[in-house]
This record gives C-alpha cells, sequence and structure tokens, in this order.
C-alpha cells in the first residue's frame, strides 16, 4: 500500500494553478544514487518545460534531494529549507518539494519542522514526480508520497551532468539490514531493472558517444536476486542465472568499446563465477569499491554485515591473484557503538596490510529508525575523532605509497576536461579509477590517451602525455 497523505495548506496556490511553471532550482545531498536520482528529476522536469536555475529566488519549483546516511547533510536540509522558507513567505505559490533518503524516514519531522513544504517524495517514487507536481498545484493540498513499496523501476528523462561517463541505475534498494544504515528504511527491498531496459539506455548512451558508465545499485551484485536469477522473457542462459555476472558478461559482449566500472558490491553475494567475470571481461575496469567497514568479526556482527574480515580479505586476495593492477577502495566505520580500542587496533592494522587505493572513512553516526540507534555503548565523540584522526593519517600513508610505487607507469587515461582546482591543467582518470592532472587542451575531452605517472599525490598523480598519443587525436580532428 502507498503512503499518500494530504495535508491542507491554507489554499494558497490555488490562485496561480493557470501559471506556466518556467524553472526550476535543485539542491542534491549525498551519494551518487542522489545525483543519479536528481539527474532523472531534472529531465522530467525540462520534459514539462521548465529550464533549471542556479538561484532559487528565481525558480516557480524548488526540490532539495537530501541524504540520510549521516547527521551532516540532515543539518544541511533543515539550513536550505530555513532559507527557502523567506521565498515561499514572498511567493506563495512557488512549489517547495523534498525528496532523497529522508523524505520516507523522516516526512514527520519535516512537516514539523518545514510545514510549508509542498510535497515529500521518496526514492522510488520520483518517477511520479510530473504528475505529483499537476496534482499539488491543482488542489489545496500539500502531498507525501513515500512508498517503501512502489515500484522504482519506470524509465524516465534524464539529464545527465556530464558527456563522457554517465550512471546506469540496475537494482534499486537493499534487502539487507545492516543495524547502522538508514537505507532500507529510506529505499525499500531489491528490485532489479529489466535487462532490456538497461540495454536501452545504455544504447542511447552509446548513439551520445559516451565513453564510460558506472553500474548503481545499493547492493549491485545482488542483480537479479528478487527474481530468483530467473526471467521468463529469457530463454536461454548458458548457465541458468540471470544474475551480475551475467550482467556484466552481456553488457561487455554488445558494448566491446565501453568502460564499465560498478558500485557498490556486497561480500556476502561474491562468488567465484563473478571474481572471474570481473576479471576476464575486457571492458570492466580495474576498480572495485567494496566497503568493509570494520576489520573486526565482532563489530562486523554486531553491524549485522554478514561477513566475516577473513571472507572479505579472501575475496580481495582472490581479485589481486587474476587482475594484479586492481585497485580496490571501500568504506570504514571507526567508533561503532561497543568498539573497543582493540577492535578499532585490528582495522588499522588491516587498512596497512590490505593496501587499499582510496577510502571513504567516518565516525559512526547514529541514526534514527535502526538497531544500532538503540545501542546503550556508544563511543565518546572525542574518541571517535581520535580514531577517526588516526584512521586517515594510516589510510593516507598507505594511499601515497601505492601512488608512490607507480610512479614511470604510463597509463590510458579517458579525459574529462580541465582540472577544476587548476583550469590551466586538464583531468581524467585511468581504468583504476586514479585522477591523472596533465597539460592538454580542448579537443581531447572524451579521448583514451596515454599519460605517464610523473609524481604521485595520495589522490593519483601528475602526469605527462606520451607520444602514440598522436594518432589518437588525428582522429579526434587535431594534433597537439
Amino acid at each position: 500500500m502507498h503512503l499518500i497523505n494530504h495535508h491542507p495548506n491554507l489554499g494558497t496556490m490555488s490562485k496561480t494553478t493557470s501559471n506556466k511553471l518556467k524553472h526550476f532550482y535543485m539542491q542534491t545531498f549525498g551519494c551518487q544514487m542522489n545525483y543519479h536520482d536528481s539527474e532523472r528529476m531534472k529531465g522530467m522536469l525540462e520534459n514539462m518545460g521548465m529550464t533549471a536555475v542556479i538561484e532559487p529566488n528565481r525558480a516557480d519549483v524548488l526540490i532539495i534531494n537530501t541524504c540520510a546516511v549521516r547527521e551532516k547533510p540532515e543539518r544541511k536540509l533543515f539550513g536550505a529549507l530555513s532559507l527557502i522558507k523567506k521565498l515561499k513567505d514572498e511567493r506563495p505559490e512557488i512549489i517547495i518539494g523534498v525528496t532523497g533518503c529522508m523524505a520516507p524516514r523522516d516526512a514527520d519531522t519535516i512537516r514539523q519542522r518545514a510545514p510549508f513544504v509542498d510535497l515529500i517524495i521518496g526514492p522510488r517514487s520520483i518517477h511520479r514526480l510530473p504528475k505529483l507536481i499537476s496534482e499539488v498545484r491543482g488542489s489545496a493540498s500539500q502531498l507525501d508520497y513515500i512508498s517503501l513499496t512502489d515500484d522504482p523501476t519506470p524509465m524516465t528523462p534524464i539529464r545527465r551532468s556530464g558527456m563522457i561517463s554517465a550512471w546506469v541505475d540496475v537494482i534499486y534498494g537493499c534487502s539487507y539490514n545492516c543495524s547502522f544504515c538508514a537505507v532500507p528504511s529510506a529505499r525499500g527491498k531489491e528490485a532489479s531493472r529489466l535487462p532490456a531496459d538497461i540495454f536501452a539506455e545504455i544504447d542511447e548512451l552509446i548513439s551520445m558517444g559516451y565513453k564510460e558508465i558506472t553500474l548503481l545499485g545499493q547492493t549491485v551484485n545482488a542483480y537479479g536476486r528478487d527474481w530468483h536469477y530467473k526471467l521468463d522473457s529469457i530463454d536461454v542462459v548458458v548457465d541458468g542465472r540471470i544474475d551480475f555476472a551475467w550482467l556484466l558478461t552481456q553488457i561487455d559482449n554488445r558494448y566491446p568499446e565501453l568502460r564499465v566500472r560498478f558500485t557498490s558490491p556486497h561480500p556476502q553475494l561474491f562468488n567465484p563465477r563473478l571474481i572471474k567475470t570481473i576479471a576476464n571481461l575486457p571492458t570492466v575496469c580495474e576498480h572495485m569499491h567494496f566497503p568493509l567497514q570494520s576489520a573486526d568479526n565482532e563489530v562486523l556482527k554486531r553491524m549485522r554485515r554478514t561477513y566475516t574480515y577473513e571472507k572479505y580479505k579472501s575475496i580481495v586476495d582472490s581479485l589481486r591473484v587474476l587482475v594484479p593492477e586492481i585497485a580496490i577502495t571501500t568504506d570504514i566505520i571507526v567508533g561503532f557503538p561497543g568498539e573497543t580500542v582493540d577492535q578499532f587496533e585490528r582495522t588499522l592494522d588491516a587498512v596497512r596490510g590490505m593496501e587499499f587505493d582510496q577510502a571513504y572513512m567516518f565516525a559512526y553516526s547514529p541514526r534514527r529508525h535502526t538497531t544500532a540507534a538503540e545501542f546503550d555503548d556508544f563511543i565518546h565523540p572525542d574518541e571517535q575523532k581520535r580514531r577517526l584522526h588516526k584512521l586517515i593519517e594510516v589510510a593516507n600513508e598507505g594511499f601515497s605509497k601505492i601512488n608512490n610505487r607507480q610512479v614511470g607507469n604510463v597509463f590510458e587515461v579517458l579525459v574529462e576536461g580541465p582540472s577544476p582546482k587548476n583550469p590551466d591543467k586538464y583531468s581524467g582518470r585511468t581504468r583504476a579509477n586514479k585522477t591523472m592532472i596533465f597539460d592538454g587542451s580542448p579537443e581531447m575531452i572524451g579521448q583514451l590517451i596515454q599519460v605517464e605517472a610523473i609524481t604521485a599525490k595520495v589522490w593519483g598523480f601528475d602526469g605527462e602525455m606520451i607520444g602514440r598519443n598522436s594518432a589518437v587525436l588525428e582522429a579526434a580532428g587535431s594534433v597537439v
């Protein structure tokens, strides 16, 4: 059953329902999935005839796409809403919407603290945005559409934020129940997209000149699990399973010139077949983001992560045997309730020994509606900060060590454009997802070139193009 709630809003919008909506403003917090959701919403709003603006005071529709993973993005939402309220006071006819992971989890709080919000939509229902905007405009009520069982898979227009790399959803939601995680109560259970819809989206991207895709899923290697890995529409499957390994193989067969990335897989769903598939397919880049969270088994058990550190390490070891150049990045939480100093030290030792190429590192932050938020053995914030600073110090040493070993190597780099931090230089990414900064020119954008790593940084390299790029640049229409 969909949770659809109507709230009276004093009829302020009824006076202006005949006016055309011309401009929209969107602010996004959170992960890649949120940013891709925003791309979809922008596409739908443009399809309604609106154009994006960067100044909220010019907008007729204002959407904030929220994140519930940590406390800071939640604070940002209410900070943004406090500014938007002033616009609503001045122009009562504007439509204010809140979407993203806070919408289904915290609709009651949003309504209490920001009663002027017109529309609250959960992540599974963003494909309904145009219809819901029309419904809100045509009534004297506000609307909440926050179902956790809505079908999230209908295709929508998409306004891509780049022209070289693109995100492609393959599975929505998560059927795990990690004790610290807000996602299941925000995005619902797993729902895989039909292969035909995925291939149609990639076909369109190829026709538009995209060179790289990232397959998205909260647990991306759960693809097909909600169908029990079988589909009536696909009769012939060599190994009997329509799963993530099958999907990667199909994409490799259909789009041999494409770079393919994916995020994020779950350790429990790895098997030798998937490991061999990742290793053997030329299109799959030599990089995997693989959340660890903790290297202590007791902490992992309290987190309900359903794997041991030994299981995690065995997967990484197997991948590195088959793909020696693979880069492994990860997520780590420190200061989880009950984590002892010895347990934290085990994670530090693992970071030293595993040699991660990058990591997202956080101190534990309690989330409402999660099991861990009810634990009574929280770590003092000062101790959490100490552990986090130590972890970052150890991890950065490791990142630099790995990159220093690769100085002098030549990498295939997909050129993305001028460097955001130094517009006089150009930036691109290696197949291992390392950033490379080098001297370049506009005609290189979107091209695959060869660059030698000259200086190692924590995040990647400063590099120099090598001579073999002439043919590539001639094909692009110019020689540098």
